[in-house]
């Protein structure tokens, strides 16, 4: 099962009639002509689901999973295109294109959407998902009810962090994140597929792409360095090309090859915009590929991690750690960002206090 929340906790599902005005509320709320996030393939194919069950709840019956040939000559037809060219196979590899773009918009979205239901009256959400079936057969497709406010079961630390001052959990800042249009521009000569406002996909051969500027710019910053050294004279070193060998090194090399050691590094404050603060970029391999027919490749997600300062409660924001946790991200606390300094550990999204006195 294609599970977004990973640990959600289920509740029992309203009245028909009340799914049919979520459904109804819902079609509003992400209308393409209204919002132009709401547009493109992932959420035709949400659209489509969610016109599938509505069939089923003004029977006054429980929705059925939509098959695969179903969903996408439903989709089809919503885009005002004939179905009858439609078949299994095809269906299949549409679905698997625009499914896991579909999973990261609602993520990101999610806060949004739990806001407008309250607001509506609803107490939860209907979270897309697919349920892979054994044998090779087709996967089937539903809409599941999830509280409002359900959470994503966090990694279990190990025993010996019990021991350590202090230690916080960090969470996914669900706010409604996205790229400038500076750095939309900037992956646009990489070639690398949009798949949402914060998140781009590199698969393929646009894999290559980034390992070819890498290397170009490694090439770059070897040959000013040697020109730098060539030109030396009496009076010393040509301190203008050292200068611009440092400047390609330090602001386009290091970052990138930082990104793909530890994947994750700071934002440059030129990525998002201004209103926001302390963001990352993340590099997720999707290591699911292969199971859902897709080209192998990984994802660039912008992201911002955050956590309740355990010293006075007050929000922690993950920054660079600068000269003194030099090479590492910390969190800093809003209210005291000298003294309440913490760790950061990206797989198990916890911290401890770094500054605690020494026994």
């Amino acid at each position: 099962m294609s599970d977004l929340s990973d640990g959600a906790v289920e509740t029992a599902e309203p009245s028909p009639a009340e799914l049919v005005r979520y459904a109804g509320w819902f079609q509003r709320f992400i209308d393409p002509d209204r919002n132009a996030d709401y547009r493109g393939v992932p959420w035709d194919v949400f659209r489509g689901l969610l016109i599938q069950h509505s069939a089923d709840w003004k029977d006054g019956t429980p929705a059925n999973p939509v098959a695969t040939k179903e969903l996408w000559s439903s989709v089809v037809e919503g885009r005002g295109e004939s179905a009858a060219a439609v078949d299994g196979s095809k269906a299949r590899k549409r679905l698997n294109d625009h499914w896991s773009e579909l999973e990261t918009m609602f993520r990101e979205l999610v806060g949004r959407f739990s806001a407008g239901a309250v607001k509506e009256g609803f107490d939860g959400l209907l979270w897309p998902v697919k349920d892979r079936s054994p044998g090779g057969r087709s996967a089937t497709y539903r809409l599941e009810w999830r509280p409002v406010g359900a959470t994503v079961e966090q990694p279990t630390l190990p025993a010996t962090y019990s021991e350590l001052p202090f230690v916080l959990r960090y969470h996914e800042d669900k706010s409604s994140l996205r790229f400038s249009w500076l750095g939309r521009l900037f992956f646009l000569p990489l070639f690398f597929r949009r798949q949402s406002e914060r998140a781009v996909r590199v698969d393929g051969r646009r894999r290559y792409v980034p390992v070819l500027a890498l290397g170009m710019l490694a090439l770059m910053t070897g040959l000013l360095l040697l020109l730098a050294l060539a030109t030396t004279t009496s009076s010393g070193l040509n301190w203008t090309l050292m200068l611009m060998s440092a400047v390609f090194y330090w602001v386009l090399l290091h970052p990138l090859a930082r990104l793909y050691d530890r994947k994750i590094i700071m934002a440059s404050p030129l990525f998002y915009p201004f209103k926001e603060r302390d963001c990352q970029v993340e590099l997720t391999w999707d290591d699911d590929a292969a199971e859902n027919n897709r080209t192998y490749g990984y994802n660039l997600r912008l992201v911002r991690y955050a956590a309740e300062c355990p010293l006075c409660g007050a929000k922690v924001w993950v920054n660079d750690g600068k000269l003194e946790f030099f090479d590492r991200l910390v969190g800093r606390c809003t209210d005291e960002p000298g003294e309440h300094v913490f760790s950061f550990d990206h797989q198990l999204l916890s911290g401890y206090w770094l500054r605690a006195p020494r026994r």
